[in-house]
């Protein structure tokens, strides 16, 4: 069984260190169907309002980067909580597409152990155009315990960055 686990993303977003985002992996069978895995994104309202409509793109994932074969995944409908908070949600489809065995059991093994927040930030980039930190810090939380910190480099997730900067437009 695997149990829940959270990470932390603080201040991922060039221009807003306000905005982050969370995302808690559901407790599950180690094999199967992977759960979606729920994104918890919150911020002042004014950087949220910009964020929206950028992440709103994720659903069209599929057709915006239909040369991704070995990525089996898709993003659920973003749901804004209130003007501060959203909920967004990564779907696993490795098990879901007809594909030879060993190449469906990949795309399997790297969605369950592969941080998440990779493929989010990725596509905060390359599907939002958004502007990530050069350094990007999370925690890992267990049941309120921090396992690890860790600072990652942008170019560790995506080698282009992103134009579109988030700022406050309720500062001005």
């Amino acid at each position: 069984m695997l149990q829940e686990l959270v990470i932390k993303v603080p201040a991922p977003f060039a221009g807003s260190p306000d905005v982050g985002f969370s995302t808690r992996y559901p407790a599950q069978a180690a094999q199967g169907p992977l759960k979606d895995v729920p994104f918890i994104i919150e911020g002042p309202s004014g950087p949220m309002k910009m964020l929206q409509s950028r992440l709103e793109l994720f659903r069209q994932k599929p057709a915006l980067i239909p040369d991704a074969p070995d990525e089996a995944y898709t993003w659920t409908d973003l749901i804004p909580l209130s003007d501060e908070i959203f909920i967004l949600a990564f779907h696993d489809e490795s098990l879901h597409q007809s594909r030879e065995d060993r190449e469906t059991e990949q795309r399997y093994l790297a969605n369950l152990v592969r941080p998440l927040v990779f493929p989010f930030l990725k596509d905060c980039v390359r599907i939002g155009g958004l502007a990530l930190r050069d350094n990007i810090e999370l925690a890992v939380v267990h049941e309120s315990r921090v396992l690890a910190e860790l600072e990652i480099l942008r170019n560790q997730v995506v080698q282009r960055n992103g134009s579109i900067v988030l700022f406050d437009t309720g500062h001005g």
